[in-house]
């Protein structure tokens, strides 16, 4: 293991502050991160204070990055490294601080590696494009992953930033939230249920179903234009869901996880889609998923009811391809 003993010289150059930080942070950092991942700790304290930039910014990296690593994965803490070094140029040590103090948020709230590095990416664009905002919008960004994903997110500072671009004082008041304007686009982005709030209860629904693990994570940050789908033995699912006229949200997240996890469980070897028409490619698909979901049924029948009445195809629809696969798979999978 790493022994803190071991960096004595790196405690002292750090300064009194920050090293007290670390000594204090080092427990919770030994239980969080691997032997590799502490290197990797101590290291980007050690490449802060060479930047320059203040303790503040060491010491906010110190606390924050085994929390960020708990949730996204060690890789993140090279990621956070790597914005700093592009934000160093363009801002204040205080907002990279703040970057930093915020980021554990950002990584609880996004719950991807993925996701959490476009949020990094987000900051570095709006660093350019309406610098007096970021700061603003880091103090609020709890309230702001509470109800957007990255996409929303993403929308909402772009609109500020171009609609204030030239106006300083407009800029702190949309992402300080002081604005009319930036609450009417924060509730327009704002959607109705997010994977993560449920992302725990779906993990459990499904292991109680088939007594095994599946993997679940968001499939993009732009979750109203993303469906499902399964990649490397992981589903993928929409970072957000709004309620339709069917189901709630979260109903509509079981039903896409369930649906998911029944191909997983119920196909032995993929199909090859070599020499197929994107038709003949359709026409499997909808065949499959009908198995999929009558194995399920039959082994668990209330899976039925949640799938019955999202299944929309019927036969006063018109008579297009995709309406007739539509009604064909409703026959195959509910034959009531």
């Amino acid at each position: 293991g790493v022994n803190l003993d071991d960096h004595r010289e790196l405690l002292e150059g750090l300064g009194p502050h920050a090293a007290e930080v670390l000594r204090a942070s080092w427990q919770e950092a030994s239980r969080a991160l691997s032997p590799r991942g502490l290197d990797a700790w101590l290291e980007g304290a050690r490449s802060l204070h060479a930047l320059g930039r203040g303790p503040e910014v060491v010491s906010a990296f110190v606390l924050g990055a085994p929390a960020v690593a708990r949730e996204v994965g060690e890789e993140a803490l090279s990621e956070m490294l790597r914005a700093s070094l592009s934000l160093a140029s363009k801002t204040s040590g205080g907002v990279i601080a703040l970057a930093f103090s915020a980021a554990p948020t950002a990584a609880r709230r996004l719950a991807d590696p993925d996701l959490f590095r476009g949020w990094l990416e987000l900051l570095a664009q709006l660093v350019a494009q309406a610098p007096r905002g970021v700061r603003p919008m880091l103090e609020n960004m709890d309230r702001l992953l509470a109800v957007l994903t990255l996409g929303g997110l993403r929308r909402w500072a772009l609109w500020g930033a171009r609609a204030h671009a030239t106006d300083f004082a407009a800029q702190e008041r949309y992402f300080g939230l002081a604005s009319p304007e930036a609450l009417s686009i924060l509730q327009k982005e704002r959607k109705g249920t997010l994977l993560v709030d449920v992302h725990r209860r779906l993990s459990m629904y499904l292991r109680a179903l088939w007594g095994r693990e599946f993997w679940l994570r968001p499939a993009a940050g732009e979750g109203e234009a993303t469906r499902p789908f399964i990649a490397d033995f992981t589903i993928h699912l929409p970072d957000a869901l709004d309620d339709a006229p069917e189901a709630a949200g979260p109903d509509l997240y079981r039903a896409m996880a369930a649906h998911a996890a029944a191909h997983l469980a119920y196909t032995r070897e993929a199909m090859s889609a070599e020499g197929l028409t994107p038709l003949q490619m359709a026409a499997i698909g909808v065949m499959e998923d009908a198995r999929v979901e009558a194995l399920a049924a039959r082994d668990f029948p209330g899976l039925a009811a949640i799938w019955r009445r999202l299944h929309r195809a019927t036969p006063s629809d018109d008579a297009t391809v995709r309406a007739l696969l539509g009604r064909v798979a409703r026959a195959l999978a509910d034959p009531a």
